[in-house]
């Protein structure tokens, strides 16, 4: 049947090492009853000759584009043609998986006939067939258009009967536990995504997780639909090699961690759907099971020893996901309850021992010791290993040094923090860092602006005491003083290891422990964010008028990327926290920005989604001397902000030609805003009452809007009372 529509199907595909099944994957794309598509293979640093044939597959068809990159797993691959496509519709296939040749046009006839954002089909696991030969040679079509493998047996995971279409709701009522329980869920290829809602949430898959993460991206992508169509038939063939072990067979360090990253999907998914008791329960379940399973591949498929699997299961029980998932669920089936009861009460040498009679391969192992950490338990392990094959002390510290390397790749967040002059505040900052309690290691990343006072000094004594953690950069001459106002992007940035980065001057502090450990936690379980941030307080050596915290948000909440460059309250800096990646990129509009905290977040802001913690973590101290707003005091107060907000126009400028003028209206915006702030400081009233800043008036809290009213009708009454209170009469 022909198709009205001529949408552009985009088909990105993965290849690794993937030679001998790739001209076959190929060949099933090429030969889709519905022609309009654009195929974009991304090799992954292939190490056979699977780039080659890519190549020669791009010089026969028009339809087909060719990335190279070095190798960043499928994930990495994923995202890199999701940058490349242009089509209206996405569809993903592993290299060595082959479709039927209708499986675009039956997808996109399903979609469009529900006004859908997806639609899903079935597959079939295709197992090798156990005789030798060439595979190329031994594939051939069916009657009905299909590859077929000669020999091979299948394993069929498809629905029955006529097409379904709901919407969210009715989808998780209906089909979610059905297609989770059948596989249908949790495989990527099967699916057809509009590309409109890939871009507009940002979706991307988490990098750097081998397991879970297709289910992951589905969940996620799914969470945002608002109609589903499923069709009945398999039509992706799922190729499964038996001369190998497969993906799922192997042992995924990672494992445990992708599972409460799905728990976090399904529960934003269900929240969205407002799926009923009955359905979460059901996936409460299901989860649980899932997780416990990853558990026990430690014991199963890992050299890990007993006492390093018992401290997993203690870590696992004690996580705060886990708690809330045991609290919740009502258990079904005897894993499950026995699982639930164990971890519930935390009798996790129980729990450890029934695992190791379950699973049954024990690898005897010392564990860590109370108070050890793991990196040092690694090296005492390492040490024994080099001795007991006759290895010398020398080297037994070379191989230490080969662990501390593995420690700086472990860095979880490296905190940014800019001093000058600093010598009363810096030593709480510092504390303020180490007294973060984490489940991951941090570096503290210190730059020192070529301070005159005792900053330096008392820097250095810090660096002494914590030398694994602290790691300062002494500058001779102030860079600040030529022009180099965004000294972070030039000396602390590159040379973080962290996979986030924390903001925060030395003359700032924070005040929750757990800082660090939320705001990751929930990077962690949304890949898809590109930056967090949060409330803080107001420290003022002075008495002050204005509300002494900076709360730009009255909840917690997602910030649209024109939501974070025109904001009617500045972000505290203290507060940031973002993904290292994003800084490797970072064009001329950043390092000419006369700031370095604005042009980062709005460079994060078009990367990725931005997430507002309605949580006050942290204080921003008023009045410093050496401060920017104290700078901005000296001489010309009004000529210092126009000339200031002149600076920011040319950054917003650079920043919307980096971004094809696609936040051109907020940036607008966000300009107005500042000529709007510049009155506003220098009290110029009448002008800020102006009918043309009435929008940007209104914003303001309304003490703010009372004092102006105030002021502005009764100048002599409002500057008397102010000197009665403060004993000045202070601009």
């Amino acid at each position: 049947m022909e198709m009205v529509t001529r949408d552009l199907v985009s088909i990105v595909v993965p290849v690794y090492n993937s030679a001998s099944y790739l001209t076959r994957c190929i060949d099933s794309l090429c030969s889709q009853s519905y022609p309009y598509l654009e195929i974009i293979l991304v090799d992954d640093g292939s190490q056979d000759h699977s780039l080659e044939i890519c190549r020669h597959a791009m010089e026969s068809d028009p339809r087909i584009q060719v990335i190279h990159q070095e190798n960043r797993g499928a994930a990495g691959a994923r995202n890199a043609g999701m940058e490349r496509m242009s089509g209206q519709w996405l569809l993903l296939i592993d290299g060595d998986d082959y479709i039927h040749r209708d499986m675009v046009r039956d997808l996109l006839k399903a979609a469009r006939a529900c006004h859908g954002q997806t639609a899903i089909c079935g597959f079939e696991r295709v197992y090798a067939a156990s005789d030798a030969g060439s595979r190329e040679n031994r594939a051939g079509k069916n009657g009905d258009g299909r590859l077929e493998e000669a020999g091979a047996r299948r394993e069929v995971h498809a629905l029955s009967g006529p097409v379904w279409q709901g919407d969210l709701h009715e989808f998780s009522e209906r089909m979610l536990l059905l297609l989770f329980r059948n596989l249908m869920l949790r495989t990527q290829s099967n699916k057809l995504y509009k590309t409109e809602l890939i871009q507009k949430h940002h979706l991307r898959y988490p990098e750097g997780i081998s397991i879970n993460e297709d289910i992951w991206f589905c969940v996620r992508y799914l969470t945002f639909c608002e109609r589903i169509a499923c069709i009945p038939g398999s039509y992706l063939y799922y190729w499964q090699n038996t001369e190998g072990e497969s993906l799922i067979g192997r042992y995924h360090p990672e494992g445990v961690e992708s599972c409460f990253l799905l728990l976090a999907a399904m529960e934003e998914f269900l929240k969205a759907a407002g799926s009923s008791r009955r359905v979460r329960q059901e996936m409460d379940n299901e989860m649980l099971f899932h997780i416990c399973g990853f558990a026990g591949h430690s014991y199963s498929r890992s050299g890990k020893g007993a006492g390093e699997c018992l401290e997993e299961i203690r870590g696992l029980a004690e996580r705060r996901e886990m708690r809330a998932l045991l609290s919740r669920i009502k258990p079904r089936g005897l894993k499950n309850q026995v699982a639930c009861f164990l971890l519930r009460h935390r009798w996790c040498t129980a729990y450890h021992w029934l695992c190791m009679g379950v699973y049954g391969r024990w690898r005897p192992g010392r564990g860590i010791r109370p108070g050890q950490t793991a990196v040092q338990s690694g090296q005492g392990r390492q040490r024994r290993a080099w001795k007991s094959i006759g290895g010398n002390e020398n080297q037994c510290q070379e191989a230490c040094v080969m662990t501390e390397t593995e420690k700086d790749a472990q860095v979880m967040v490296s905190i940014s923090c800019i001093t000058f002059n600093h010598e009363p505040y810096i030593a709480r900052a510092l504390d303020s860092f180490l007294m973060q309690k984490t489940s991951f290691p941090i570096e503290i990343l210190v730059y020192d602006d070529a301070s005159t006072d005792r900053t330096q000094e008392i820097i250095r004594e810090y660096e002494r005491k914590y030398p694994d953690v602290i790691k300062p950069y002494y500058q001779t001459e102030n860079q600040y003083s030529k022009g180099k106002y965004n000294v972070e992007g030039f000396y602390n940035y590159p040379r973080a290891k962290g996979k986030y980065i924390a903001m925060c001057d030395g003359d700032d502090y924070w005040i929750d422990e757990r800082k660090l450990q939320l705001q990751v936690d929930y990077m962690e379980a949304h890949p898809e964010c590109a930056m967090c941030l949060h409330s803080a307080r107001i420290e003022t050596a002075e008495a002050a008028i204005q509300p002494l915290h900076i709360r730009p948000y009255r909840k917690d909440c997602q910030i649209p990327a024109e939501g974070v460059i025109d904001k009617p309250s500045n972000y505290p800096t203290a507060s940031l926290l973002f993904r290292t990646e994003y800084t490797r990129d970072l064009q001329d509009y950043y390092y000419v920005s006369p700031v370095g905290d604005i042009p980062i977040q709005i460079h994060m802001a078009s990367k990725g989604t931005v997430y507002y913690m309605d949580r006050e973590m942290s204080v921003y101290r008023q009045g410093v001397s050496v401060s920017w707003s104290a700078l901005m005091k000296q001489g010309d107060y009004k000529q210092n902000l126009i000339d200031h907000h002149n600076a920011m126009k040319v950054m917003y400028r650079g920043f919307s030609k980096e971004t094809g003028g696609r936040y051109d209206r907020a940036i607008q915006r966000a300009c107005r805003r500042m000529d709007f702030l510049t009155l506003l400081n220098v009290k110029e009233y009448d002008a800020v009452l102006a009918p043309s800043y009435r929008s940007f008036y209104r914003e303001l809290d309304l003490r703010t809007r009372f004092f102006i009213r105030f002021e502005r009708l009764l100048p002599g009454l409002y500057r008397g009372l102010r000197k009665l209170v403060f004993g000045k009469d202070r601009c």
